[in-house]
């Protein structure tokens, strides 16, 4: 089950994402050559420090409201008369940390993840759900989103992850929807959201906020972070992917159209003419055999709905398991056309060490069904990342997995991923980043979902002296590039690269650069210092204190 099934709440309002933007030039990361104006917010062609150099890399819910639920009987309502779930709210943590939005590379910009994000559904000031949110990086980034805009205002991505460590208060309630979400999703729960329309003008009064909608229900059985199911590709450059689940119980189809078709500034669809979801009949000479109308006159279809569309089959059940899906135009035109044979894999980015390992996880299916004793063939791709220089992916020889894996009976299969030392072959950037394309054998790489791609950053080794026993010297240049990319920090907080400053401060330093990287806390909020050097700095500020008199944490006791 997923974000698709039901029992199923819809949600929608605003997030705010306030990325720090002087790190979005690679040549930013050269101490040498960094200038003041880069912690400048751009001015017509220069560039500066992008168009948000001072933010926080906070992420939030705003104003989310739950619009509409689906019971686990397919029957489904808007109306708070009928649930109290349709007055509450979808929130974050509700204290000053905030979760936080974290690109995995400056040259690998396109799998932002949010880190120690909470997800609390409210009723009032009571807290009726509050989980932790899977560390997960958007997918399925559509830059012809909104087309009348311009920059990455015209873009929109999906995030889709699952909730854990759910903590219920549903005792007193008289919410229906409650109870069976919490009777099927107890432990475990599937979130998936759209954003776009996405405010980059720091003149604006929405400025860093932008539009989202989603989905929540039970989560099992599942990959965590796409949903196995009936994936439509776009037969047009004016469409995007699409994704839709058969539901046995329910004997429907469940359509997810939230980042498929483009957008006007206002929000509203360029073109609301209604569309046919159909089938391709395979015995009749792949006749086209109508199910649904898919209505977008109904005002509410993306923000009550979030886009999810369900249509009853009846007697076309067996049609549809055997057989496309297609999504027509009122001129007959194939819009979306399902891809028959998939692959794709879970979870999708990595930060390995050298000496460390990760495993990525595939599934494949036929029709949605799983598509066994098949095999995937993978192999290195830099080409989605940028901007250079310095060069990405190379040398190849820091990564090692096989060119090749067979699916088992049940369509799945684990690759293996093994990285050593890269050497540090971008200087003044640590590490390199690396992408691994996937597809079926029989199918051409060309022909997948440009998403489905595997990120991973590989960091470069330290000599274990300098971890052991590291000197100002050693950490200065980190603590350096630090404090330029990060001008908040630096300016507002603690100049990391002054001495003084971090050693009268390394007991508080040394609490946040302790804590685990999933939590919001967690320093430096970019998720991207190798264990060698996070090692490093601890073992400096461990130097600092062991010297320091016992009064010296006044600073961290008084925070």
């Amino acid at each position: 089950m997923s974000y698709l099934n039901s029992p199923r709440l819809t949600f929608s309002g605003l997030f705010q994402a306030d990325p720090s933007t002087v790190n979005n030039d690679p040549t930013h990361f050269n101490n040498e050559t960094f200038k003041p104006s880069f912690q400048k917010m751009q001015e017509g062609k220069n560039a500066n420090g992008w168009w948000n150099p001072e933010g926080t890399g906070n992420w939030r819910f705003l104003n989310c409201e739950v619009k509409s639920v689906t019971y686990r009987d397919g029957t489904s309502t808007t109306n708070e008369a009928d649930d109290p779930v349709l007055s509450m709210s979808i929130m974050d943590s509700g204290t000053k940390v905030a979760g936080k939005i974290v690109d995995l590379d400056t040259q690998q910009q396109m799998v932002s993840a949010l880190w120690g994000l909470v997800v609390r559904l409210v009723s009032g000031e009571k807290e009726i759900l509050k989980a932790d949110y899977e560390v997960a990086s958007f997918t399925n980034i559509w830059m012809s989103r909104a087309p009348a805009l311009s920059g990455d205002t015209t873009a929109a991505a999906i995030y889709q992850s699952v909730l854990k460590n759910i903590h219920w208060d549903i005792d007193n309630s008289d919410s229906r929807f409650l109870k069976e979400l919490y009777l099927l999703g107890r432990y475990q729960l599937s979130i998936q959201f759209t954003v776009d329309l996405y405010d980059m003008d720091h003149t604006s009064p929405q400025f860093t906020i932008g539009r989202i909608t989603g989905s929540i229900a039970p989560q099992y059985s599942e990959p965590s972070f796409f949903t196995i199911g009936r994936p439509l590709f776009p037969q047009t450059s004016k469409v995007n992917y699409a994704n839709a689940i058969v539901d046995l119980e329910q004997s429907a189809i469940v359509l997810d159209l939230a980042n498929s078709f483009p957008v006007n500034p206002d929000g509203n669809l360029l073109n609301n003419s209604n569309l046919s979801l159909a089938v391709l009949d395979s015995s009749d000479n792949n006749k086209t055999i109508e199910i649904g109308v898919i209505d977008f006159q109904d005002p509410g279809w993306y923000s009550v709905k979030s886009g999810i569309m369900s249509f009853p089959l009846a007697d076309k059940l067996e049609l549809v398991e055997n057989n496309p899906l297609i999504i027509l135009d009122q001129n007959n035109n194939v819009l979306l056309e399902e891809s028959v044979e998939y692959v794709c894999a879970d979870k999708f980015v990595f930060y390995l060490n050298p000496g460390e390992s990760c495993e990525v996880e595939f599934y494949a299916t036929s029709l949605g069904k799983p598509l066994g004793n098949r095999t995937i063939e993978l192999q290195l791709n830099a080409s989605q990342f940028g901007p250079t220089p310095p060069q990405v992916g190379w040398p190849e020889s820091a990564l090692s997995f096989p060119e090749r894996v067979t699916l088992d009976d049940a369509g799945k299969a684990k690759v293996t991923i093994t990285a050593s030392d890269p050497g540090n072959p971008r200087g003044y950037i640590d590490g390199q980043v690396y992408g691994i394309a996937y597809n079926l054998s029989t199918d051409l790489f060309s022909n997948c979902n440009p998403s489905n791609f595997i990120s991973i950053l590989v960091f470069d080794k330290v000599p274990e002296d300098k971890i052991a026993n590291p000197t100002w010297d050693d950490i200065q240049p980190i603590m350096q590039q630090y404090a330029n990319l990060y001008p908040l920090m630096s300016k507002g907080i603690f100049n990391l690269a002054d001495k003084e400053v971090v050693d009268a401060n390394a007991e508080i330093l040394k609490f946040v650069f302790s804590k685990d990287k999933t939590d919001p806390n967690y320093m430096p909020a970019t998720r991207d210092l190798s264990r060698d050097k996070s090692a490093m700095i601890l073992n400096y500020l461990n130097s600092v204190l062991n010297q320091a008199a016992p009064n010296d944490s006044v600073t961290f006791k008084k925070l």
